[in-house]
């Protein structure tokens, strides 16, 4: 749990485990799989192991970062990619990889704290100049792989309380059920630590996707990096609550009461006839896991191993459901 595995030897697991996570998921649609349809499933491989990357910078555990990954290859959002052309996908899977330059760069130079601060900032518009320089090269081939006035619509939003819920073709930026701990759990470390330019980036992002259309990018297209954030964040808030101890009681039961508030609210925007709705039923999974580990944390029990079983097994069940049920209404 203190010590982070080498990236050589933690990507390479990685990648076998979201390439076979793809190919469960993909197996029962060859006859979808022809032409540039067989892209897909190499673009969500892509997109999870760019965020991998990524959550290696800020978190130790390899299951956490595995679980960012899958959040931002397998999600929602992700999924939304298939009802478009792949050109689409592969931009949405490489914009991770674009952030890599700007979250490395402090092992690449000796410079101060201050002025790597700042080139890491500038680097940041790598990942804004590749998204321009993309669809500016689809428009001038008179191609374009998103209608240029999709945006993200208020009605999306409902995504983060039901991810297979909503209509498979809005971009609703869904992120899990049982990951939603993760996402509190993260967000209020990221206010905690201050990171200004994050939510920054975050901010402007967001308020691009519901915009107007700038130099032929479709403005739902920059919902992209907020989607990123929150699953590194998600990634965080993790492995924060694998680490809480006795004092942390009341954010574990906070996060219990959001999951619960978020679980009832379902019930009534879901359009499902089950008595239970499946998305209610994994938020009950995510309780119960949340639970457990409050319990363990107020015994003054480290118990890691546990908690991680406890955790991660809730999280990988709601993310398996989930993906293979939206691409099944997908497809």
């Amino acid at each position: 749990m203190n010590k982070r595995p080498p990236l050589i030897v933690s990507f390479p697991a990685a990648l076998i485990v979201y390439a076979v996570f793809a190919v469960v998921l993909f197996y029962p649609y060859p006859e979808k799989l022809t032409g540039y349809r067989i892209l897909w499933p190499f673009q969500t491989v892509i997109a999870a192991c760019g965020v991998f990357v990524l959550c290696r910078r800020w978190v130790l555990s390899f299951v956490a970062s595995l679980v960012g990954g899958a959040v931002y290859g397998f999600g929602t959002y992700a999924c939304t990619h298939f009802c478009y052309h792949p050109f689409a996908g592969i931009i949405y899977a490489l914009i991770p990889w674009t952030f890599v330059p700007a979250v490395f760069f402090y092992r690449w130079t000796n410079l101060d704290r201050m002025n790597t601060k700042i080139i890491s900032g500038l680097l940041v518009f790598l990942s804004v100049l590749f998204i321009f320089s993309a669809y500016q090269f689809a428009a001038k081939n008179y191609f374009f792989p998103i209608p240029v006035q999709t945006r993200l619509m208020p009605a999306a939003l409902l995504g983060i309380i039901d991810p297979i819920g909503v209509k498979q073709d809005i971009f609703a930026p869904g992120f899990y059920h049982v990951c939603i701990a993760g996402l509190i759990m993260g967000a209020a470390v990221l206010i905690k630590t201050r990171r200004i330019g994050i939510m920054v980036l975050f901010a402007i992002t967001s308020f691009a996707a519901f915009y107007q259309p700038v130099l032929n990018v479709p403005p739902v297209v920059w919902a992209s990096i907020p989607v990123l954030i929150c699953s590194v964040t998600i990634a965080t808030g993790l492995e924060t609550i694998i680490l809480a101890g006795s004092g942390d009681g009341r954010w574990l039961l906070s996060t219990v009461t959001i999951l619960l508030m978020l679980s009832v609210a379902d019930v009534f925007i879901t359009n499902q006839q089950a008595v239970i709705p499946l998305s209610a039923a994994l938020y009950g999974v995510g309780v119960v896991s949340v639970l457990s580990i409050y319990f363990i944390a107020e015994s003054n029990l480290s118990w890691h191993l546990l908690r991680m079983f406890i955790l991660y097994t809730a999280v990988f069940l709601d993310i398996f459901i989930s993906t293979r049920y939206n691409i099944d209404m997908i497809f």
